[in-house]
């Protein structure tokens, strides 16, 4: 689900959270809670307008896991588009944290069109069907190479979510780059993440009262497989103007290559890891995203937000 501000292959919302960590070694923390409902509001700021709200739901169990994700734009950007969009997603928690998706399926409204998609799983992991409804010309725009079947795997970018919530990172044990894969249904995409060792201290703003620890990190990609036909990296997206006033143009390809930098805070006791701060590189410059609401309830009826 790319909008506006989206660039390939960082295609929606909740991949800003695919931070692939219960893949790797050194992860060490208290349980989390064998049951646990984690509800996070995410706000998207573009100079300085909010531009759009992500609404998050998680529920964690002992095995099995749900995640929705609401998407609506805010401002000028409703006006022009009338956005939005629906995520939803749930699988089966393994050992370690890992997660295998079974079900996941995104819809919503673009500029007056609406689309959709669904991905099933089967057990081992592999996509197992897969339903695609999307505009005529979205469709002519987004012409991609077919993905070999062999790649058709889980986890999908909003599972890693998941993921991360159940695999706490020590602020101690950092520095080692994490790989993952995943796969959307158009395309086979690897995620790589390095955290800086020492945390920062993240201050209160207008857009969210969080403060305290947090680690700094670049979250990258690499596309594996479904590139686009239509190749536009050499297409100028925006001017930008550097040191001495010296403008640039910024080629869709910057943009592609270019990193997110993700601010992570442990929280619930040290139990959960959550994105709490990002900077987006987008064709439309940089967009600032913040944790503005987090609530967090567990299977006895206690509660916890910030």
């Amino acid at each position: 689900m790319c909008f506006k501000f989206c660039s390939s292959p960082k295609t929606f919302v909740p991949a800003l959270f695919a931070l692939m960590l219960s893949h790797s070694p050194g992860l060490v923390a208290e349980a989390p809670s064998p049951s646990q409902r984690i509800e996070a509001t995410y706000d998207l700021i573009w100079n300085g307008f909010h531009v759009s709200t992500a609404e998050t739901i998680a529920e964690l169990g002992s095995d099995s896991y749900f995640l929705g994700v609401r998407i609506r734009t805010h401002g000028l950007l409703q006006l022009a588009t009338k956005g939005s969009g629906d995520i939803e997603v749930s699988g089966q928690i393994l050992p370690g944290g890992r997660v295998q998706p079974r079900q996941f399926s995104a819809s919503g409204m673009w500029h007056g069109d609406a689309f959709s998609q669904k991905l099933s799983f089967a057990a081992d992991g592999h996509v197992d069907s897969f339903e695609s409804n999307r505009p005529d010309d979205w469709l002519q725009k987004n012409r991609r190479a077919p993905v070999p079947d062999a790649l058709k795997a889980g986890p999908d970018p909003a599972s890693l979510f998941v993921a991360l919530l159940q695999a706490p990172l020590n602020f101690g044990d950092t520095g080692t780059a994490i790989n993952i894969r995943t796969f959307d249904g158009d395309s086979v995409v690897d995620w790589q993440m390095g955290c800086a060792e020492t945390p920062v201290m993240i201050k209160p703003s207008s857009h969210s009262s969080l403060s305290g620890q947090a680690l700094e990190c670049d979250v990258g990609t690499t596309l594996v497989a479904g590139a686009k036909l239509d190749d536009d990296s050499d297409k100028v997206v925006r001017v930008k103007r550097g040191p001495g006033g010296v403008k640039r143009p910024v080629k869709a390809s910057d943009i592609a290559e270019a990193k997110t930098r993700v601010w992570l805070m442990a929280v619930d006791g040290g139990t959960r890891l959550m994105p709490v701060r990002a900077e987006v590189p987008s064709e439309n410059g940089t967009v600032d995203l913040y944790l503005s609401k987090l609530a967090l309830s567990d299977s006895s009826g206690g509660t916890g937000s910030r």
